[in-house]
């Protein structure tokens, strides 16, 4: 079956690309697209949001393009499980984790208990059918928290939400993304460091900023820049017109590649290839679109 694409629009709430179906809870309100305030995050500039949608509503949009897809994400928009929506954040994971493909969600949000508990019976109900699910958590930085402000936890108590995701069967994932100009190389290595052992894989990205400077202003307003450079294109993994001004960090990702590799850990650019890397290392593990 060909790969199809499915562009997010004004009128389409969500986005299919790659074999990859993007779906979210969508913008916490009106005025606000996310329990978080992640300065450095380019839905505040220049990136047309997901729609929102019941769950029940997003499981007919989802069934609606069966067959164009062969993983579902949550999120992309937004953090769905920060509070106050964990609770409902779990309940899409539940009703999407239902379709016969992988699962991928990532989150800055810390989980109870209780959450990780049914989180345990989706990834069992998958592993049943020969499904992977992959639980991805971003820290952007060590040292530098107004880059991740309160109510976000510390980088070390989500490194060790990641362990657990390990520990409960998920294929664990840091998010370290994307990389910025005001966090010195020496600090992501830091965080490499901290996390061997404790997850399967590590991903890098590269930081989007706005070319009306919204980002930078509110990046560079708190922390020095290192000198990164930046080139300027559209986004590779979005349709939204703009031209972005791209800070490829070639110099940090070939550092923390080496260092994951040191360390022994898998180390990714793009999502994409971390799935099908751990596809790959699952025996008998086969969802390729055909």
């Amino acid at each position: 079956m060909k790969k199809k694409v499915v562009q997010k629009t004004l009128d389409n709430p969500f986005d299919i690309r790659d074999g990859r179906a993007m779906v979210s809870l969508g913008p916490l309100s009106q005025k606000k697209y996310c329990s978080y305030s992640c300065p450095f995050c380019y839905v505040n500039a220049g990136f047309l949001s997901y729609a929102t949608m019941t769950i029940a509503e997003t499981v007919e949009w989802l069934k609606s393009h069966a067959g164009d897809f062969n993983i579902i994400y949550v999120s992309g928009d937004t953090d769905s499980f920060a509070p106050p929506r964990t609770d409902q954040g779990i309940e899409l994971l539940e009703a999407v984790g239902k379709f016969d493909v992988d699962l991928l969600f990532t989150t800055r949000a810390l989980f109870e208990e209780k959450h990780l508990r049914r989180i345990k019976e989706i990834r069992d109900s998958l592993s049943k059918r020969g499904k992977l699910m992959f639980g991805c958590v971003s820290v952007a930085q060590l040292n530098h928290p107004a880059l991740e402000p309160e109510p976000i936890a510390s980088p070390l108590q989500r490194i060790a939400q990641l362990e657990k995701f390990k520990v409960l069967g998920l294929v664990s994932v840091l998010a370290m993304r994307p990389f910025l100009p005001v966090v010195p190389v020496e600090e992501y290595l830091k965080l490499v460091s901290l996390v061997a052992g404790k997850v399967d894989s590590v991903l890098g990205e590269v930081w989007y900023a706005d070319q009306t400077g919204i980002l930078e202003g509110a990046v560079f307003s708190k922390y020095k820049s290192t000198g990164m450079d930046f080139v300027e294109s559209e986004m590779d993994f979005d349709d939204n017109e703009s031209i972005w001004r791209v800070y490829e960090s070639k110099e940090v990702e070939i550092a923390v590649s080496e260092k994951c590799a040191e360390m022994n850990i898998p180390f990714f650019m793009r999502s994409s290839a971390a799935v099908s890397w751990a596809r790959k290392k699952t025996k008998g593990h086969s969802n390729d679109l055909h």
